[in-house]
């Protein structure tokens, strides 16, 4: 008991799984609740910053053979990692009353909010691969590569937002925060930009941002048609076992507050 509140069970188990697709379901749904153009919102949002990108920098990179590929590839993901960061970060406070009045592990809620950024995600692929098309990129086994990358960044995200949204609960200027470093992040990861543009002196600071390496290993099989190499699967993959260790040590830290905090 917290505060004269029954506290839910602390563990996802077997019973759990149809209430989370469930409640994964449910958020897919409410992101595009009463909205005209629904899932297609997911789409424009990366377009319309592959409008601004062509406008002011197709050709200041000559070196990308295909900058229209080579920047959709990188916005796609941006856009999966920043809105599913927020949903993630929100998702014990905006769910304070079922967590206080449902018998429904506390860890539900953002793992809720994770699934349903990976069913968008990957929702969103098939018409993105008819748009890449459409700029002269051509589908190749090779490319199904992607899909393991997305489950290591899926993992990673839910790592990150997990321990984002237990400090949330507490500390409420936590969402402005991530809100406002959000922006500072998209600049200093080569989306807009080849990553050969940041200096060589500064390289080991951009390696620093674990997105410059999934942005990277994700160019390289989307628009190399590359299979990567095994030290760059071994270093994402030590960064999101890290993510996603430190996220469930800072949950498991913070969650017998929730309730009382939420």
């Amino acid at each position: 008991m917290v505060g004269g509140v029954q506290v839910g069970p602390q563990r996802i188990r077997r019973g759990h799984w149809p209430l989370l697709l469930e409640l994964a379901w449910r958020n897919v749904r409410l992101r595009y609740k009463g909205s005209l153009l629904g899932f297609v919102w997911g789409l424009l949002h990366p377009l319309m910053f592959l409008l601004i990108f062509l406008l002011v920098f197709r050709k200041a990179f000559p070196q990308v053979p295909n900058y229209p590929v080579f920047a959709l590839s990188g916005l796609i993901f941006w856009s999966y990692f920043s809105t599913t960061s927020m949903h993630i970060l929100n998702a014990l406070v905006e769910n304070a009353a079922l967590l206080r009045s449902f018998r429904v592990p506390p860890m539900a809620f953002p793992l809720a909010q994770a699934m349903a950024g990976l069913m968008n995600l990957l929702l969103a692929l098939v018409p993105f691969g008819f748009i890449l098309a459409a700029f002269g990129w051509r589908p190749d086994w090779v490319h199904l590569w992607v899909l393991p990358i997305v489950l290591l960044l899926a993992l990673f995200l839910f790592g990150l937002g997990l321990a984002l949204c237990a400090l949330n609960v507490y500390f409420r200027d936590m969402g402005l925060l991530w809100g406002a470093l959000l922006p500072a992040l998209f600049y200093i990861t080569p989306i807009a930009y080849p990553p050969d543009l940041v200096p060589a002196d500064l390289r080991w600071v951009a390696a620093l941002n674990p997105l410059y390496h999934f942005i990277g290993l994700v160019r390289g099989v989307i628009v190399d048609g590359m299979v990567p190499a095994l030290g760059a699967w071994s270093l994402v993959g030590a960064v999101t076992m890290a993510a996603f260790i430190g996220g469930l040590l800072v949950h498991r830290s913070l969650r017998k507050g929730y309730v009382a905090n939420c």
